[in-house]
């Protein structure tokens, strides 16, 4: 039986920009994408294409792994479920797309990621987008979990500032306005969280000696998008067929979303490398 998003779910995603449902997938759907994700794994470790950095080996070798729904099926069939579509329809209140997919091992010592609204990014418009992201493990702020800025999407999009990177955290910084209060989360595996698109969030640094945090997340829009920067030509319906929209050529912040989008790797670069979304 498929699960239903609450009507209180629902009030309290569109009044706060996030939602937690609470064990949306079983503990074996859980874990099923864990496993595709270590043979993945494996297979570019053996075939090379992960490589250890010398001054973050076990960051380097434990990347975000990205988009590969488009390429593995067994990974496919794993994170876009039913379940997944529909907590994603109605959250955005149309037919869903899906734009993008990442998996995260965050493994001890991985730097975490300053406050961000993933649209900042992807670009969509004139809807928004909604991210929703599976807890695989137990995640924490110790180990690296997320964190959210309640009410932030009403802000609308805003542009931040580099920063300077550290042991700790890198990209660029959105500084948490007057009047709202950055939110930790604890999740266990099947906990899935919802975020608009506008929505300020992160994720801690992974301060634990031996603990990995582990996740997944897939960026959805709405159907009536009319552009989208990041993999506008490959958004995928609910049965997998692809859906075209146009480029977004003036993004809502200064055409920065099509530079962050070819920075991601966009067009050709390795689906791991690029880190807009590290979370």
């Amino acid at each position: 039986m498929n699960k239903t998003v609450s009507a209180e779910d629902r009030q309290f995603y569109e009044e706060n920009g996030y939602v937690v449902l609470r064990e949306w997938l079983s503990t074996e759907a859980a874990k099923r994408i864990n496993q595709e994700f270590h043979k993945l794994w494996i297979d570019l470790i053996r075939e090379g294409t992960i490589a250890q950095d010398e001054e973050r080996p076990l960051e380097s070798v434990f990347p975000r792994l990205r988009d590969y729904h488009l390429t593995r099926p067994d990974i496919a069939s794993a994170v876009l479920t039913e379940d997944i579509f529909g907590a994603a329809e109605a959250l955005l209140g149309e037919i869903p797309l899906a734009i993008s997919t990442s998996y995260y091992f965050k493994g001890p010592g991985t730097r975490g990621l300053p406050a961000h609204q993933d649209n900042y990014s992807v670009g969509a418009a004139p809807v928004s987008t909604c991210s929703l992201w599976i807890s695989l493990s137990v995640s924490q702020p110790r180990n690296g979990g997320l964190f959210v800025v309640p009410g932030s999407h009403k802000l609308g999009l805003r542009e931040p500032e580099p920063i300077e990177e550290s042991d700790v955290e890198y990209g660029e910084k959105l500084s948490v306005p007057e009047g709202f209060e950055k939110l930790a989360l604890e999740t266990n595996p099947g906990d899935v969280v919802a975020l608009h698109g506008n929505v300020m969030h992160g994720s801690y640094a992974n301060v634990t000696k031996n603990r990995f945090r582990q996740a997944h997340v897939t960026h959805f829009t709405g159907v009536s998008v009319e552009r989208v920067a990041l993999n506008y030509r490959t958004l995928l319906d609910r049965s997998g067929s692809k859906v075209r929209r146009r480029l977004n050529i003036q993004p809502r912040v200064e055409n920065h979303a099509l530079k962050k989008a070819e920075w991601s790797g966009v067009g050709g670069s390795k689906p791991w490398e690029g880190r807009q979304h590290d979370e």
